[in-house]
């Protein structure tokens, strides 16, 4: 499932790939749902898509957090893959991510992802949380800390996207994180560790319009507070804590990147938002993202098994 909206050029990039590895297939479904955009997804589709590409535009504008849900919504296959428009896998992705999910119990396959600039070129390789492809263990406390998962390299069983609801629409910036620690909450994520999707930060994209305002650090401590609930109670101050330290170090870095880049105005605001998660430290955040008074200091549904290959949408 395609969710684009006005990156109809990249777009043009990434299907190629996925025809290659998807196109064949009788168990697969290649759609690209269209959230109002005002370039032509429609053409790239016709163009390139040969008959095996579907072609479904939202109706009307619903924004990027809706237009996952509807992709989830129109998706058929038993295993989802959200790819963004702007985005792309590598060979071997799609084969990798249904041997990994041949475990039945198994709610999503997260691989390692390549961070690209607007040309593509290579700025960042995502880490490895074991060595080999496994279960994920110690997935969730991860997940708290931080949003550990590029979009373009997570596959969700769909029966987990059913029993777990919809991304959350009131976090446009964090619904994705905030997914990924209810799935690794719900059941096993199995990690492979191969580098085979393509995560894109180009200044066009809704992430990089919310970097400039701080809007992304400050849904990061909403989205904190949203992920806690997931923990056992008494593991949620110290996880929280941690997770508004390592905000803060993001905020900082971001506005370090920006200065550099000679935005001194955003880099202020971003710097601000930075030193708020650090003030936020003392009291620490619940479980629903609501800061504290400081202390005082002390002297599914079930995924079935069955013989049959999982299909792919």
């Amino acid at each position: 499932m395609v969710p684009v909206h006005d990156c109809a050029g990249y777009l043009e990039r990434a299907l190629p790939e996925v025809l290659a590895q998807l196109g064949r297939r009788d168990d697969a479904e290649i759609v690209v749902v269209d959230d109002a955009s005002s370039d032509d997804p429609a053409g790239v589709v016709e163009r390139l898509g040969r008959g095996r590409v579907q072609y479904r535009p939202n109706p009307g504008h619903l924004g990027a957090v809706a237009t996952f849900n509807r992709c989830v919504d129109l998706a058929r296959g038993d295993l989802v893959h959200l790819l963004h428009g702007d985005d792309a896998v590598l060979p071997g992705f799609y084969a990798a991510m249904e041997r990994a999910l041949a475990d039945p119990t198994a709610v999503a396959a997260v691989c390692r992802a390549l961070d690209v600039d607007a040309d593509d070129r290579p700025t960042h390789t995502t880490r490895s949380y074991r060595r080999g492809t496994g279960v994920w263990v110690g997935a969730l406390e991860s997940m708290v800390v931080s949003n550990r998962v590029r979009a373009p390299a997570i596959v969700v069983r769909r029966s987990a996207y059913e029993h777990l609801g919809g991304y959350r629409t009131d976090l446009p910036h964090a619904a994705d994180w905030n997914m990924w620690t209810r799935l690794a909450a719900y059941g096993p994520v199995v990690q492979v560790d191969e580098v085979l999707a393509c995560y894109r930060r180009h200044a066009a994209s809704d992430t990089s319009t919310r970097v400039r305002t701080g809007a992304n650090v400050r849904e990061r401590v909403t989205a904190i507070g949203s992920v806690l609930g997931h923990v056992p109670p008494e593991r949620r101050r110290g996880l929280g804590r941690r997770a508004l330290v390592y905000a803060a170090v993001f905020a900082f870095r971001s506005a370090l990147r920006l200065a550099r880049a000679g935005e001194l105005r955003s880099a202020g605001r971003v710097a601000r938002e930075g030193l708020r998660c650090l003030g936020l430290l003392p009291g620490g955040l619940p479980a629903d993202g609501v800061p504290t008074a400081p202390r005082p200091s002390k002297g599914h549904r079930q995924a079935t098994a069955g013989d049959q290959q999982p299909t792919i949408g």
